[in-house]
């Protein structure tokens, strides 16, 4: 028969419950109740004779030999074979179930072995020993953490200038996968998320603390993202965080509420000050260039009429030096020649009339001016 009972014929099951084998006992050592068994009620079970009966079944069941109650060392070898097969597949399932693990693609795997770091695993199907010698712990190493650090009184800052800023800026991070990252993150910080958030508010005022306020609301709002940034990774670094800083936006740079009026006046009044003096910066660009040109014609107009007298004199000196030298050569012939040019320049404009020799000087009669003599007399 298929559970190989070899008991004979009495017709017991295949666990070894035939009445001739039990006592008129069922496979868990109760006998029937009721009828004339004669019994008193219900009996609690015998445990040695519950593990005999499981033996003798686990014997029948893998074909050994040998009585119910387990004697003989046929009984001995087919029990201890299935003891052994029983704890085989107990070890197998225990190694199956505690010994792989998935590890997601925006995770890594960090083993510890007895509670101590052992490795580190990238995304896949991996293997450990089984827990407790080995465990695994699964952080997430690609997701994008953000934080808004600056709401309430946090975010007022004092600056170089002594003036007061809000300040509301938002923190990017995630987990540095490179080198001992994960490892530095999980085992050196204890609070990840409250030790980013202090290092950057740490870091950001003193930033703040380096700047002036109008440089701050206006043209240094990137410089000062960047600057917090940059000191907030060497921090973490420096702690050994195994945090790596994305990004750090400046979303908010604002005087107080209670001054901020008063800081629009000053910008309106800034912004009139510019305004005049590119109106002021026109002007004198139109007004130097022409008085320029003016200057520099007038100078012009002076280096020509220098150089026109400069040459004229030179001209009369060169005339005069020239007339003196024919004069040295013959001063009589010279003497006469500026006389006679002389007297004649004079008496061109004379009405008398100069004759040479004994004859003296005789009033001359202008016949061609007659008519205009009467004339005059008429008038």
């Amino acid at each position: 028969m298929p559970w190989n009972d070899n008991s004979g014929s009495g017709g017991g099951g295949p666990w070894g419950s035939g009445g001739n084998n039990n006592n008129g006992q069922n496979p868990w050592g109760q006998r029937p109740q009721g009828g004339g068994g004669g019994g008193g009620g219900e009996q609690p079970p015998d445990l040695d004779e519950v593990v005999r009966q499981m033996q003798g079944s686990l014997r029948k069941f893998f074909g050994g030999k040998g009585g119910s109650n387990g004697s003989g060392s046929g009984g001995k070898g087919g029990g201890a074979f299935g003891i052994g097969l029983i704890a085989v597949l107990l070890i197998g399932a225990w190694f199956v179930t505690t010994g792989i693990y998935q590890v997601a693609p925006e995770q890594n795997g960090v083993v510890l072995r007895f509670g101590e770091y052992n490795r580190t695993t990238t995304p896949g199907l991996r293997f450990k020993l089984p827990t407790p010698i080995e465990t695994v712990i699964l952080p997430e190493v690609t997701t994008t953490q953000s934080m808004t650090i600056g709401t309430g009184p946090e975010g007022q800052m004092l600056t170089r200038d002594q003036n007061i800023v809000d300040i509301d800026f938002a923190v990017q991070w995630r987990v540095d996968s490179t080198g001992d990252g994960v490892r530095n993150y999980l085992f050196n910080v204890r609070n990840p998320e409250g030790t980013v958030r202090a290092v950057a508010e740490s870091a950001m005022r003193e930033v703040i603390g380096t700047s002036d306020l109008q440089f701050i609301i206006t043209e240094g709002r990137g410089e000062v993202s960047q600057r917090t940034r940059d000191l907030v990774q060497a921090t973490l670094d420096e702690y050994e965080a195994g945090i790596q800083i994305l990004q750090i936006n400046l979303q908010t740079a604002q005087p107080p509420e209670s001054v901020i009026a008063a800081f629009r006046d000053v910008d309106v009044a800034e912004q009139d000050a510019e305004r005049a003096r590119l109106q002021a910066t026109a002007h004198a660009n139109s007004v130097i260039p022409a008085a320029r040109g003016r200057a520099a014609q007038l100078t012009q107009a002076a280096q020509a009429y220098r150089d026109s007298v400069i040459a004229q004199a030179q001209g009369d000196a060169d005339r005069f030096v020239a007339i003196y030298d024919e004069y040295a050569q013959a001063p009589e012939v010279t003497r006469r020649r500026m006389y006679l040019e002389t007297m004649e320049s004079v008496l061109g404009r004379s009405d008398l009339l100069v004759l040479d020799g004994d004859a003296g000087a005789l009033p001359f009669l202008p016949l061609d001016r007659l008519g205009e003599n009467r004339n005059r007399g008429d008038n």
